[in-house]
Parts: structure tokens; sequence; C-alpha cells
């Protein structure tokens, strides 16, 4: 990497004197600019960021000693040799102290000043190294920094144990842990949801930026804030004294209506807070979170734009999510994603329509929680990381639109039944429609006896020719591929139920027990009853 130099002298003949003597190819040296005075000087210094100036000490409007100290004001990192001449020797060697690299005396003698540039050259790389180690070491503090805290975000939001974590935390252990600066009084925690989050990027978008610094504005001077973005929005965790309630109280109104004037920029939007009771231990901070949490999902109950707390809806009815549905609906329901069977799917969701309607002025808590049951059995039907995302986000994106628990599932279904079509439509230009037809059918009764001539029927072709699709296109015979369906199935009924062998035999198209062992243990190289051992 090559050196960049601005030479400053108010005479003309100095400057190409300088021109002429130095080894500026040699030492890989630039010259960016040449300057008058000390004014000009300082504008291009401005304007160039230079490794390094050569100056007179004697020039109009600033000196080189001026120079140099309203570039360091400005907090430049340029570096500096003087020329100077007999009468301003001490002068100049009074510079040294504003961290001049070296001076040089007039007459220039061109040994001399080839020797002080390849001084000022070794200078600047050792400064080169120097701030490429300290930006590596910050980064990777910062990296380290960016860890801690994000596993600190697991414990609150996703209830994580973490190794050697004790449940319980104290302030002292949990700010050795994960880098922050907690105090023993007060802390809350407010949840911050928009249906903006549905259509922008959760991250690294301008929406994010805006309300962080709102977050910044509002509470920094209250006491400690930390703050966390998720798909689902805004977290907020403050930590304050006592005397502060009542100010914070006002704050998180004025963070309220700071981010709904933003509606200026993104048109009308709804905005939901819900906040935590105050707690006085770091160690109910995942209570915090879920009373938070809570009291956003009563925006099903009060409608519009709130702020909700969650002593308004604590005390409303309890449910369970098997009473909106129970483990072999959600058994079947799964199914029905995974093996894309639309018409079972409605089914399932008209009876949840019947029992969320009862259940629309419930606690909202236990509307979350059914909510994310579901979700996540929608999520274990999906093999890729990418995937799983996406169908989580999404499923949260028909909260954000329902207006109350029982539209949730309404919205939820409405996609589901977008995403299995869609499916459909992907298999049935991938495999043709013959083979489409067939892999459909198989997948939706592969508990049933099937055989290739009756799935070559349905699918409107010869035994022979489906046959061939099957090993042409899908690069496995028939049986092989019902053998495979009905596998992963009773996989997944091993290790999620308590059903017995000879049942999931049954349920999966095997009505001979040991015939269905047997084939299991070929194909997989353990018994059933290991492997739900193994994974059960």
């Amino acid at each position: 990497m090559g050196y960049r130099l601005i030479i400053a002298d108010d005479e003309k003949k100095i400057i190409q004197l300088v021109l002429q003597l130095g080894h500026w190819e040699a030492l890989g040296i630039e010259i960016i600019d040449e300057c008058y005075n000390g004014e000009q000087a300082l504008e291009s210094i401005l304007a160039n960021q230079p490794d390094f100036v050569l100056s007179d000490i004697k020039m109009p409007v600033y000196d080189g000693v001026e120079l140099i100290e309203k570039t360091r004001n400005l907090n430049i990192d340029t570096l500096f040799i003087l020329l100077s001449g007999y009468r301003h020797f001490e002068y100049a060697r009074s510079a040294i102290q504003l961290n001049v690299i070296d001076y040089l005396l007039k007459p220039i003698d061109e040994k001399q000043l080839n020797e002080t540039l390849e001084k000022a050259c070794k200078r600047i790389d050792q400064l080169r190294e120097q701030k490429e180690k300290h930006q590596k070491l910050t980064e990777l503090e910062t990296v380290q920094e960016q860890s801690r805290l994000e596993k600190f975000w697991e414990w609150i939001i996703f209830r994580k144990r973490l190794e050697g974590m004790e449940y319980f935390q104290t302030e002292a252990i949990c700010n050795k842990q994960f880098g922050t600066e907690f105090h023993e009084n007060c802390y809350q925690i407010i949840c911050i949801v928009s249906n903006l989050n549905g259509m922008l990027e959760f991250h690294d978008s301008f929406f994010s930026e805006k309300v962080y610094a709102f977050i910044r504005n509002c509470f920094s001077e209250l006491g400690k804030v930390y703050f966390h973005t998720t798909y689902k929005g805004h977290i907020i965790i403050l930590n304050f004294n006592e005397n502060k309630k009542s100010e914070i109280k006002k704050a998180v109104s004025v963070l309220f209506y700071n981010i709904r004037d933003l509606e200026e920029i993104y048109g009308n939007f709804r905005l939901n807070f819900g906040c935590s009771q105050v707690k006085h231990s770091c160690r109910e901070l995942m209570d915090a979170f879920e009373e938070a949490h809570a009291a956003e999902w009563g925006r099903l109950i009060f409608l519009g734009s709130n702020i909700l707390e969650y002593g308004q809806v604590k005390e409303l009815p309890r449910f369970g999510v098997s009473d909106v549905i129970d483990s072999e609906e959600l058994s079947s329901f799964k199914n029905c994603v995974k093996y894309l069977r639309e018409e079972e799917l409605s089914d399932i969701f008209s009876g949840i329509y019947k029992r969320t309607g009862a259940l629309n002025s419930a606690n909202p808590l236990d509307m979350a929680d059914t909510f994310f049951a579901l979700s996540d059995a929608v999520t274990d039907c999906f093999d890729s990381f990418e995937e799983k995302v996406r169908m989580k986000e999404n499923f949260f994106y028909n909260y954000l639109e329902a207006k109350n628990f029982q539209q949730t599932f309404r919205n939820s279904f409405l996609q589901l039944e977008k995403h299995i079509e869609e499916e459909h439509r992907k298999l049935k230009e991938k495999l043709g429609k013959p083979l489409g037809e067939a892999v459909r059918f198989m997948k939706m009764s592969y508990m049933n006896t099937i055989s290739l001539e009756g799935v070559a029927e349905v699918s409107n072709v010869s035994a022979t020719y489906l046959s061939k699709l099957f090993k042409e296109e899908m690069k496995i015979g028939f049986n092989e591929f019902l053998t495979q369906i009905r596998l992963e199935e009773s996989q997944r009924l091993l290790s999620e139920t308590n059903i017995s062998v000879k049942e999931i035999a049954i349920m999966v198209g095997y009505n001979d027990e040991k015939y269905y062992s047997k084939l299991f243990k070929k194909l997989t190289g353990i018994k059933p009853t290991d492997y739900r051992k193994l994974y059960g």
C-alpha cells in the first residue's frame, strides 16, 4: 500500500525543489496536492485525508504549528514533517511535542529529505499495523459481546437453560455471564408489535432504526435499557430506580406516540405495546417477558392500537391448548400439512373455529400458547431450516392481521391452503400430471392397501407406464417409494406418541406387526422399540 502526501510552502521554488529531490516512486509516495498557505493546506487535509504533510514552518494565514493544531482538533491522524529556516529552528523543534515526525532545515539536502521521507513511511506502516490490530481486537470484542447478549435474549425469550447457569439468577451472575449492567431495583419488559412487521424486513430497515432512536431518547436518561428485534417485533428491558416509576410510564407513552407519528411515512398502521408488571429482581425477567407478551396479545380483546398492561388481562378466564386442539387432532393436522391433504385439513380447522369462537375474550397468554403450538406443529413438517423459518414467520403474520382469536386460525388455514395448492402445482410441474396425481394419492392413502395397478387407475395411466415414470423421474421404484412414505410416518409416531408398535404398524398400512418390525430394522438398522428409546 502506498503513501499519500501534501506539500505546503508559500515559496513555489521550494515546492519545485522538493519535487525534484524526492525519491517518490521508489518510496511509493503519491503527491496529491500542493498548497501555498496554511488555509489551503487545511482545506486539502480535510478533503483528501493524506497520510502525511510536508509543511513549511512559516506560511500565510496559518503557520505550520497552527496547521498541526487545527488538524489535531479535527481528529485527523495525518502526520507532519516540518521545513524550517535556521532562524526558526527552535520554533520547529518545539513542534515535536505535537507528534511531528521530524523537521528539515533549509536549504534542503537530498539525502536528508529522503531519509526523513523513508522514516515517515515506516512510521505510517507501524500506525497502520497498530490500527489493524486494534480494529481486529475491537471487532472480536464486539462479536463476543453480541454473542453474550444473544444468549441473554435466548434465556429471556426462549427460556433456554444455559449450561452452568442456575435457573434463578442474581444481578452479579447475570452481569458476569451476559455482559449486562443490571443493578438491584426495578425491571419492566415492553413488547412492541405492529402489523408493519409483516410488510417490512424486521432487520436493517428504516422503521427499526427509527424505533431504536426513539427508545434511546425516551429511556437512556432514566436507567439501563436493552432492546432486541425479532420478526415478532421489538422487545425492551428496562432497569431503573423505584423513584423513576412514574417517569418510565410517561416515557412509554411518549415512545408509543413517537412511533405512531411514523404514519406520515408509512400510512396508517396498527401499533400495540404489551407491558409487564414491575419486577424487583432479574430472576423474574422470564416471567416479565411472558407477562408483556400476554399483554400485547390482549389487543385481540381490546381492539385498536393500545398500550396494554398485564394487570388488564391477567384475571381473564384460562384455558389449555387441548381445549382447542387435542393431541390426536394435532397429529392429524401435521400429517395434513406434510402430506398435502387439503380436505382433511379443512375439517380439522372447522372444529378449531367452533371452539375458538367461545374463547375470544379468554386469557391472551393461553391464546398465544395455543397459536404457537399450532405454529410449531407446522414448522415440524418442513425439513430445511430456511423453510422452517419462513413458515414460522408467515404464521406469525397471520396473527398480526387478525382482529380476534378465532380469526388468527382462519388466517392460518388460508395460508396453509394456499401453501398446499402451491405445492401441488409445483409437484405437477416437476413430475407431470400422472406422476403428480400418483404421489399425491399415495401420500393421502398410505395407511390403506395400495397397489401399483390401483394407483395407476387413479392416475389414468397403465401400471407399466407408471412404474416406468417412478424409475425415470423419482429414481426409485413404486414399492420403495410407498415404503419410504410409511416409514417416515411410523418414525414420527414412534418418536412423538406412546401408541404401541402394533397399532403404529396398522396405522401406516402393515397388518402384520412382525413383518413391519423386520422391514423397519432392515431399512433403519434398528428395531422400532429401539428407535423409540433413542428418539422418543
